[in-house]
């Protein structure tokens, strides 16, 4: 298979996982939820949810991560942590940071928004 594809079926297989399949009904899901769920990546998810608090530079919503720290290092402590965690509760996670219009970076983005999907994605984990 090609990477274009692989990409294309990780992106379908994020989505089923996200909307809570269970990883156990298809082998492809059980493979692609160990992956989402190894420590490789729970450590990256980790650490750029810290960077998003440290401030890093980056173009975020200062008002809605100071409103959401304490859930946001909450978070990255349970990424980090030896439990086991839902590959929904990582694609979450990992959501936070990657989906560009967010409430991590929309300037329209309703007060509480991002403390509700750090609260979203600590209680699936």
């Amino acid at each position: 298979m090609s990477p274009f594809a692989d990409v294309l079926r990780a992106s379908r297989l994020d989505q089923a996982l996200a909307a809570g399949a269970d990883p156990a009904s298809e082998p492809v899901l059980l493979a692609r939820a160990r992956r989402l769920t190894s420590w490789r990546t729970r450590r990256r998810v980790a650490r750029a949810l810290e960077e998003v608090e440290l401030g890093a530079g980056l173009p975020v919503r200062r008002d809605q991560v100071r409103e959401a720290r304490d859930l946001l290092s909450e978070l990255a402590t349970a990424l980090r942590s030896r439990e086991r965690v839902s590959a929904r509760g990582v694609l979450l996670a990992r959501r936070i940071i990657t989906d560009g219009c967010g409430p991590l970076y929309a300037p329209n983005a309703p007060p509480s928004a991002l403390w509700w999907r750090v609260w979203e994605a600590l209680r699936a984990l």
